[in-house]
């Protein structure tokens, strides 16, 4: 039987010592010092030749010369040699192969902590990290990526929350943007429909609507018909995508909404409109009431209530002793005039006395000198601007009470003449004419007394030149004798 020797070669050195020093002498017993030391061998082993049955080594001396021994299979190691006995099976670290598999036994229990793996840093939760099973991260604050790729692609330009060119997507859109540049639309469907047909700057269809792309509209067939029932116009269309054609009060409809000032300027909030369209399309939206002393005069809603109206801080509706109307008090000598009264404008045709259309306003004229008359002076109103064609547009009337008559108890020697332009006030003297032709000659001889008017009211209106914004101011004086 041929057999290959399993023992490693340091091994057979010494196998191979123990034969020979029981051959030297037969009468010596190996000592320590005469053991094979595998670590201080001089010699090396040859190649290891096999007969039949035995196997048979040669071994080169420090000298260069050679021993040879051989082995029979069945023989067993010499039992007085002493030390461990080493079996086939058995192998010595020192001469194992790297390379062969075979030779490495590792025991599992036998670990090197330097070699432990790291834990796996995921900071933005999406698998992927420095140590990570799934790998590296190429962008570990942001869950969408971790690509490369994707690091360098992954955006949302138009601020939407729809992305393109990530790696994953958020839950709640979890495709890429169909349209990175538009905010309104980031689903396939959108990019594909959203749409204006009428062009009225109402949208449908679309993902998302905002200021740019508002909606959705309700009839995008229809220019005059926007989103859902938020826009009604007074135009003769439905624009509540309900057929109805305009529903609401005027007020809500009135103006319209793209209107621009002076469109509608100081109209009454309440009822100040009404709905009366004269063309389907066109505006019909026309003023009904404005705000206190504002007057529409060309009944243009282009340009709102555009006349104004005597101010009521410095003039009175109706006749009364209140504060905004008092003009003052005027002693002997004395004027109020210029922009100390007030710029006046009444728009309408007097319509009479106490029915709105007039300004009213009240002064005192003390009496002087103990009631010694005739020598209070001479009262005088007139106006200082009276605008409109010929005389001008306004009269006066002067009362001595608020429930009395215009011109009562003498305020005018002829009470058949007013409404007046200018209105004096004197004592009367006799006018007998004692020296006949041109210039006629009186005498000073004081005739009548008359009542001092000591308070009067004025009531301004016009007679002239009906729904223009012509103005007005009053001159009081009072002259001294």
């Amino acid at each position: 039987m041929v057999f290959k020797s399993q023992v490693a070669p340091t091994q057979l050195g010494f196998a191979l010592s123990l034969i020979l020093v029981g051959c030297g002498g037969g009468e010596e017993t190996a000592t320590a010092s005469d053991t094979f030391n595998p670590t201080s061998t001089t010699g090396t082993t040859a190649p290891t030749t096999t007969t039949d049955g035995e196997t048979t080594e040669t071994t080169e001396d420090g000298s260069g010369g050679s021993m040879s021994s051989s082995s029979d299979s069945s023989s067993s190691t010499n039992p007085t040699t002493e030390g461990p006995t080493t079996s086939d099976s058995e192998t010595d670290p020192t001469t194992m192969d790297p390379t062969d598999p075979t030779d490495a036994t590792t025991d599992p229990t036998d670990t090197d902590p330097s070699t432990t793996s790291q834990d796996c840093i995921d900071g933005d939760q999406d698998g992927y990290g420095a140590n990570c099973d799934n790998g590296p991260d190429c962008d570990d604050s942001n869950p969408y990526v971790w690509s490369d790729d994707a690091c360098a692609t992954c955006m949302d330009a138009d601020m939407d929350g729809a992305w393109v060119g990530c790696d994953t997507y958020p839950d709640d859109k979890p495709e890429p943007d169909c349209d990175d540049n538009d905010p309104n639309n980031f689903t396939p469907d959108g990019c594909a429909n959203c749409a204006d047909v009428d062009m009225d700057d109402y949208w449908v269809n679309c993902d998302a609507y905002d200021d740019n792309k508002q909606g959705p509209d309700c009839d995008d067939n229809n220019a005059g018909v926007g989103a859902d029932d938020e826009v009604e116009l007074c135009d003769g269309i439905a624009q509540n995508c309900a057929g109805e054609i305009d529903p609401l009060p005027a007020d809500e409809m009135c103006p319209p909404p793209n209107a621009e000032p002076p469109y509608g300027e100081n109209v009454n909030p309440i009822d100040g409109w009404i709905c009366d369209v004269e063309q389907v399309g066109q505006d019909g939206c026309k003023v009904n009431t404005c705000l206190e002393q504002y007057f529409d005069i060309d009944e243009d809603p282009g340009n709102g209530c555009e006349c104004e109206g005597t101010s009521r801080n410095f003039s009175l509706a109706e006749c009364s002793d209140d504060i905004p109307g008092y003009l003052g008090v005027v002693g002997e000598g004395q004027e109020i005039s210029g922009e100390d009264l007030v710029l006046g404008v009444i728009p309408e045709i007097d319509n009479g006395k106490g029915a709105g259309r007039e300004d009213w306003y009240w002064v005192e004229f003390p009496e002087m000198n103990g009631g010694v008359r005739p020598t209070n002076g001479q009262i005088q109103v007139d106006f200082q601007l009276n605008e409109g064609p010929g005389m001008g547009d306004y009269r006066f009337e002067v009362y001595r009470d608020c429930d009395g008559t215009a011109w009562a108890q003498d305020l005018a020697a002829n009470q058949t003449n007013p409404p007046a332009l200018e209105w004096w006030f004197f004592d009367i003297f006799n006018t007998q004419d004692i020296n006949p032709g041109p210039p006629p000659q009186f005498d000073s001889v004081f005739t009548k007394q008359v009542n001092w008017p000591n308070k009067v009211y004025i009531r301004v209106f016009r007679v002239n030149s009906p729904n223009t914004c012509s103005a007005y101011r009053l001159g009081v004086r009072r002259v001294d004798n």
